[in-house]
């Protein structure tokens, strides 16, 4: 998980680079980002470097971060923080059995549970967007 695709801090990728790295599940990419952006008018995108994953997108609403992708060869990962709440409400939604598994793995933080998903084809695409849904819309 940690071996970066885009490791030198010193050479941001384009975005053209991050899509071809992404290949085939550049798509589930994009599908993903527009249902950040429909539920979050004004969200944007930005790539950060962090020395651990290297060069990454996160997609960010007034200085919050809703969701990063980590790109990796041909495939990708996404990034959710869950507040207890919303593991608590995932939890008992309808998402899948296997992504119950990750969140109940996923190691508490301050901030939430850091809930690594990895994307190599549609699957776990509808789950992620009932995590997005739990964590853009959840009462706190």
């Amino acid at each position: 998980m940690y071996n970066p695709l885009f490791q030198d801090q010193a050479k941001k990728p384009a975005l053209k680079q991050i899509r071809e790295a992404l290949g085939p599940t550049y798509v589930l990419w994009l599908d993903i980002r527009q249902y950040v952006f429909q539920n979050r008018p004004g969200a944007e995108q930005v790539l950060y470097f962090y020395s651990k994953v290297g060069w990454h997108i996160r997609l960010r609403y007034h200085n919050r971060v809703i969701i990063y992708c980590i790109p990796k060869d041909e495939y990708f990962y996404v990034l959710v923080v869950l507040g207890d709440k919303a593991v608590e409400e995932a939890m008992e939604s309808s998402i899948s059995e296997e992504m119950k598994v990750i969140l109940q793995g996923a190691a508490p933080h301050t901030e939430g549970r850091s809930c690594y998903i990895e994307v190599r084809n549609e699957c776990p695409v509808k789950d992620i967007k009932k995590l997005l849904a739990i964590k853009l819309f959840l009462k706190h």
